[in-house]
């Protein structure tokens, strides 16, 4: 929606600028319904329901489809695009320092920017830029400098904020607080614990691998082994075969084709899927292109062959392991997280799709209701569906998501968040509660973690947190250790916290990586305060911008006046307060009014706080583009009383000392010509005089407001005598010539004004 009343304005101004909306393709459809509600006359270009092309001068893309195949040369041929956005931006990567080595879309992104004429803009958006790698970090940070530009020109370009230092003008924050709770510990059992012992020393890098980009290959598909096994014996299986259908197994092998019978029912599959068709169903997954693989499918890396009779076995195990599991880890996490929470809705995360599916087979058992289940292959219309159900009041109480749905969903119904694993990328723990975290979230937001016994997680997020304690006391600020421990464990170097979570499958950690760990967080916390003190500098400076000399007592007094608005009791604003206890919710009555639509508006300054009518409903926000509204204004500045005036001021104290005197107010609108010799609008200033005896003076400030004040007030004069009169047209001459001549700065760069003149009266005494 920023970015949308962004390009509203940008195509007010420019209506045939060309521009280009790049998103994961799942969010396209969303994004599109949010730009309907602004008029902005988009056009969608996915696989699905498309009605867009490449010529279209106004195009959401789907990122995926824009590199797939021949369409990244057929989008890079486009006419060049005045605007480039790209949400979700994080997934845009370049690993090494230079970005020698980018994926496809980065690659994209970087061509279509290098394309732009002079004065292209570009929009990167993302919650979570950093993903833990410094070089990705900063390549993503140079797609918003020209070659020609240092990376100094990059202040004032990234806009950081964080939900716990965001603020109102009051001071006040403006999202509930955070509580994360200590991790729920599971016993999995020896057999469990040997299984992923014997996945770990089978994806171990050989120590004789000297090419760096094979030891990270094999090192990160160590860990994806590891992270898949710790979350569930199901997608610890489902991992093993997918890999070893990628290494070309058919179902002559045995112990594939058990273990296709022992997943059952895999993915959204039923229980008795002929285990031909299931085969060939994962062989038609594991062979889409990276780019159109489901999210939850974990990404294939290059490695070591795989040993085909050690693999067997590990399948072979890992089959006993799901036969004779049952649901003894679903059992604990309702019994310990699910039931203490009552009837409170309850958003839940894993990685792996196998994971998720088993928790809504098993909570669609025993509760007997359905589950909003969101997975990785499924069209948006199911998804938004599924997510609509659950954010309806009496709508379904549990939402359970792989990975997939850790971007773009609005689930601030439900403020309890359960992660069923723990990514061992902490940026996807920081998505996960960003969907139950914002705008609109009411009460404080509560985190539990699921964790393996003497797993490397388990001791990793142990000495993690002691450390972060520590930190925290030295600045006296421990109750602040637990907000901030997602978003510091976001900033560490993701290679080096998977090297100590996968360097062993079981805890303890040992003093060396206890020590690079408790480094690491050092570190991190650090680059985090840093953010945090610039970000924290630049609210103060913002909050001390004046407000302007309108206020909302007088924009209801108007709506009442002449747009037939009527006052409406009860209704509550939901505020936020900052005390030593953390964050608590306080309502307060807010202002409503009722328009004659029938429909009930919050009229006040209440920013990002929502506003409740007394059945708890949602009130809209009072704005002065409502058709009632505009409709009063348009009336009121085009009708009869407009141009000059003879007016009687309401009391006898005169701003000039006496009377009469001339008011002159003349409307200043800036304009800029841009390179492609087209004028763009700018800011609007408004200009009050006073005339008397001795010319032209304007008035400012708190003058200002008194005088326009009195204007509003005053009643209508039927004439004068010849020798009161004031020669205000003269001195309005005067005035719009002083108003339209720009500096010679500002005429050397393109600027110039229009003056409007809005109102000549002369002003008599109330007797």
């Amino acid at each position: 929606m920023e970015v949308g009343l962004i390009l509203k304005r940008l195509l007010e101004q420019r209506p045939g600028l060309r521009v280009l909306y790049l998103a994961p393709a799942r969010l396209v459809s969303n994004v599109r319904r949010e730009f309907e509600k602004l008029h902005l006359g988009f056009r969608q270009w996915t696989a699905t329901d498309a009605d867009g092309r490449l010529s279209d001068a106004r195009l959401l893309a789907s990122i995926q489809r824009a590199v797939h195949g021949g369409n990244l040369e057929k989008m890079v041929r486009t006419p060049p695009w005045d605007v480039i956005v790209v949400d979700e931006c994080h997934h845009l990567s370049a690993w090494s320092p230079e970005g020698s080595d980018p994926t496809q879309a980065y690659k994209l992104v970087r061509d279509l920017i290098d394309r732009q004429a002079t004065g292209g803009r570009v929009m990167l958006m993302s919650g979570t830029p950093h993903q833990g790698h410094k070089h990705r970090f900063e390549n993503l940070l140079r797609l918003l400098i020209s070659k020609e530009e240092t990376t100094e020109q990059l202040a004032g370009r990234v806009i950081y904020r964080m939900k716990d230092d965001v603020r109102d003008w009051q001071g006040n924050p403006v999202f509930p607080g955070r509580q994360v709770n200590e991790p729920f510990v599971i016993d999995v059992g020896f057999g469990y614990r040997q299984w992923l012992q014997a996945i770990h020393d089978f994806y171990q890098p050989p120590p004789t691998e000297r090419s760096q980009s094979r030891q990270r290959a094999a090192g990160w598909r160590r860990a994806q082994a590891m992270q898949w096994a710790t979350s569930s014996p199901n997608a610890g299986l489902g991992y093993l075969v997918r890999q070893a259908i990628r290494a070309g197994w058919t179902l002559g092998n045995a112990a594939l084709r058990e273990a296709l019978a022992t997943l059952r029912p895999y993915r959204l599959g039923q229980p008795n899927e002929a285990v031909e068709d299931l085969f060939r169903r994962i062989e038609r997954e594991v062979r889409q292109p990276e780019e159109e693989a489901p999210e939850d499918i974990e990404t294939a890396a290059e490695g070591r062959e795989l040993a085909d009779e050690d693999l067997a076995e590990l399948i072979h195990q890992g089959v006993g392991i799901v036969r004779s599991a049952g649901d003894e880890k679903w059992e604990a996490v309702k019994a310990h997280l699910i039931d203490p929470a009552g009837d409170e809705k309850i958003v839940l995360f894993a990685q792996p799709i196998e994971t998720v599916t088993a928790l809504t087979r098993y909570l669609e058992r025993v509760t007997g209701e359905p589950v909003a289940l969101i997975v990785g292959g499924q069209d948006e219309g199911t998804r938004q569906s599924l997510v609509d159900r659950f954010r309806r009041p009496d709508g379904m109480r549990f939402l359970v998501s792989s990975r997939a749905g850790g971007e773009g969903f609005n689930l601030q119904v439900a403020r309890r968040l359960i992660h069923l694993d723990v990514p061992w990328n902490p940026m996807d723990m920081e998505q996960r509660v960003g969907r139950v975290h914002r705008f609109g979230s009411r009460e404080t937001v509560i985190v539990d973690t699921v964790v393996v016994k003497d797993s490397r997680e388990a001791d990793a997020f142990r000495v993690a947190r002691e450390r972060l304690q520590q930190i925290a006391h030295t600045m006296g600020g421990e109750a602040r250790s637990e907000a901030v421990f997602s978003r510091v464990m976001s900033l560490l170097p993701t290679e080096d916290l998977l090297e100590i979570l996968s360097s062993a499958p079981t805890a303890p950690l040992n003093a060396a990586d206890e020590s690079r760990l408790q480094t690491l967080v050092s570190n991190g916390f650090e680059e985090w305060k840093n953010f945090h003190d610039r970000f924290s500098q630049h609210r103060a400076s913002m909050a001390e911008q004046s407000a302007g000399l309108l206020c909302w007592a007088d924009v209801s007094a108007f709506v009442e006046q002449y747009a037939g608005a009527v006052r409406v009791e009860g209704s509550t604003v939901a505020r936020f307060r900052l005390s030593s206890a953390g964050v608590g919710r306080v309502d307060e009555l807010a202002a409503v009014v009722r328009l004659p639509d029938g429909q009930c508006y919050a009229c006040g300054d209440y920013g990002e706080a929502q506003v409740y009518s007394p059945d708890g409903g949602l009130v809209r926000k009072l704005g002065l583009n409502l058709k009632p509204v505009a409709e009063a204004l348009r009336k009121l500045a085009f009708g009869d009383a407009t141009g000059a005036a003879l007016l009687r001021w309401p009391d006898g104290s005169s701003p000039t000392g006496g009377f009469p005197f001339g008011v002159l107010v003349l409307r200043r609108q800036r304009l800029k010509r841009e390179p492609s010799s087209v004028w763009v609008e700018q800011e609007v200033t408004l200009h009050t005089y006073l005339v008397t005896g001795g010319g032209l003076t304007e008035a400012t400030g708190t003058d200002k407001r008194s005088i326009l004040d009195g204007l509003l007030r005053a009643t209508f004069r039927k004439g004068i005598e010849r020798e009161e009169r004031i020669d205000l047209a003269t001195l309005e001459a005067q005035a719009i010539q002083q108003l339209r001549r720009p500096s010679p700065q500002e005429y050397s760069t393109g600027i110039r004004y229009s003056v409007t003149p809005i109102l000549a009266a002369m002003v008599f005494g109330a007797d």
